[in-house]
């Protein structure tokens, strides 16, 4: 009998970009269209490799839109296997993540505690729930689960978390840690598409299921979003397949020849006039190469736009450097805070955004005291309540 798998990851439920209600909603709404065409593709499970909503804490309309979704499958007759992500929970003793709301007979939580499951035609599920590399106890852990693995047809390992193969900046796995041996390697984290061979198995990402940054465009317009639908064969074949699921609205990168300014606007909002109204896109102009005043770009730019688009994100890259440009730019724009603010609110959230500003100004001035009481009224809105240290750790 063939058996179908649905393997999804880094839905961030909650998240508001750029502090847009629209953005939310975008997430929600793809969310949505994913479970239902998982149930039309008449799938036996569900995998859900982390990081399911934005923060431990999400608003309860992301609760809501989870639950209705996971309702929808379990109606279906189609199990869920979850597990924790960096997003949905701190590392802590005695913490309770989100998900633990929908824990059924049917929606099974997967953790160092409760770590494996055997599904229909012998097929083994090994989970573990997401751990800061430094914790050393992961590498052993998984080796251990190997011994039991083996007594099964197909062997399945779902982790969150970067691998060192595919990511170079202090990744959660090294090569080493992860165990040859497994069949399919169902991993979160990354938000790119991956697909590829690993340690005699296939290794994939199905990458998150919207766009959260601004680095994730170029490869969703090379390799879409969505979910893997992972089908297993009587031979045992393993076929993955990237299901594409349409996003709410387009992103638009586009860098102008500030010479060409007025031309290249006028051409970019006819373009706009064809996009739908209630589906107004997210723009991201940069614009080089001139002498120019940034305020005066700045008003140009959105005469032209600003009713066309949902957000606009600039970026100046003018021809001389910033100490030469004229005693009539507005030096506001161009401060350590505004710099830090623009940086970070673009690769993660406005309240990532101001954290950084508002401990970049304390440190700056050496009032550790403030710098710690910011820290703590950040820890204490999203991830209050959390407990102890992990007992493993």
């Amino acid at each position: 009998m063939t058996i179908k798998i649905a393997h999804m990851a880094d839905t961030h439920l909650g998240y508001k970009q750029y502090g847009l209600n629209e953005r939310e909603n975008d997430f929600y709404k793809t969310f949505e269209k994913i479970i239902d065409d998982i149930i039309s593709k008449d799938v036996d499970y569900v995998l859900h490799a982390g990081d399911l909503f934005e923060h431990p804490k999400p608003p309860i309309k992301a609760l809501l839109v989870a639950q209705k979704g996971f309702e929808k499958l379990l109606e279906n007759n189609i199990p869920i296997f979850v597990i924790a992500g960096n997003h949905d929970s701190i590392q802590r003793k005695n913490t309770s993540i989100p998900q633990e709301l929908y824990k059924n007979e049917n929606f099974h939580i997967i953790n160092h505690k409760n770590y494996n499951f055997t599904l229909d035609e012998d097929i083994f599920l090994v989970g573990l729930e997401y751990f800061n590399r430094s914790y050393e106890g992961v590498e052993p852990f998984l080796k251990n689960t190997l011994d039991e693995a083996k007594k099964h047809r197909i062997k399945l390992l779902m982790l969150h978390g970067s691998v060192s193969k595919y990511f170079d900046f202090e990744p959660e796995f090294e090569l080493k840690t992860i165990p040859e041996g497994y069949d399919y390697y169902a991993m979160g984290h990354l938000h790119g598409r991956i697909n590829d061979k690993f340690k005699g198995g296939i290794l994939s990402y199905p990458g998150s299921t919207e766009i959260r940054t601004k680095s994730e465009i170029p490869n969703y317009q090379k390799n879409g979003k969505g979910y893997n639908l992972v089908t297993i064969g009587d031979d045992n074949k393993i076929d993955v397949e990237f299901i594409n699921i349409p996003l709410e609205r387009k992103f638009i990168i586009k860098s102008i020849e500030y010479p060409k300014l007025d031309e290249t606007l006028n051409k970019l909002s006819e373009k706009l006039e064809s996009i739908d109204s209630s589906k107004k896109p997210v723009v991201y102009l940069t614009i080089k190469n001139g002498n120019f005043e940034r305020s005066e770009v700045a008003q140009q730019i959105y005469d032209k736009l600003e009713e066309k688009v949902l957000t606009l994100r600039i970026k100046y890259e003018p021809t001389q450097v910033i100490e030469n440009l004229p005693e009539t730019i507005d030096k506001e724009n161009i401060t350590p805070k505004n710099i830090i603010k623009e940086k970070i609110e673009d690769q993660f959230n406005e309240d990532v955004a101001s954290l950084a500003v508002e401990l970049y100004k304390n440190l700056s001035e050496k009032n550790i005291p403030e710098a710690q009481n910011v820290a703590d009224k950040y820890y204490n809105k999203f991830y209050n309540n959390i407990g102890e240290e992990h007992d493993n750790k």
